[in-house]
């Protein structure tokens, strides 16, 4: 039952009303899927299903294992204790009517700890990753302890 490209677009849109402006939605019903226990980066993220395509239009879980798999390494190294949390909300969303997105505060903190790490082994921050994408002031994924996801924003 594999289905083409086209079946699970997701649609941009421009929106002055409700928390979402310049958000995404599932043009057609998303698939929601048990995360695999091969899926190493995400499988104890602390839910246990998860979007297809994911946030970062991975529509496949073959292509999702592969481009989680060489991140790995980075949350073994335990730069920053949201790293999980971050990286999870955009290979492994949790399932829920529209997308969220991780925190702008969360991917700016991970990637001002891991950066340096990455940047050791001679890997940058990935454009994929630009922090400034995220929201800042809308619903988003935050980090709470241990390797759970809330929707909220940092207080202070």
């Amino acid at each position: 039952a594999c289905g083409g490209a086209s079946e699970y677009d997701y649609v941009s849109y421009q929106s002055d009303l409700g928390p979402y402006p310049g958000g995404r939605f599932y043009a057609k019903p998303h698939q929601c899927v048990p995360i695999p226990a091969d899926l190493r980066l995400c499988h104890s993220v602390g839910y246990d299903k998860m979007v297809l395509p994911n946030l970062l239009d991975h529509e496949t879980m073959a292509e999702v294992k592969h481009q989680a798999s060489s991140w790995v390494p980075l949350l073994n190294k335990n730069c920053h204790m949201g790293t999980q949390v971050f990286l999870c909300s955009l290979f492994a969303p949790v399932c829920l009517d529209r997308p969220v997105y991780p925190c702008r505060w969360l991917c700016e903190a991970v990637r001002d700890s891991c950066e340096p790490v990455m940047q050791f082994f001679g890997f940058f921050w990935p454009e994929m990753l630009k922090c400034d994408q995220f929201p800042q002031d809308d619903v988003c994924i935050a980090m709470t302890a241990p390797n759970a996801t809330e929707v909220s924003r940092p207080k202070g």
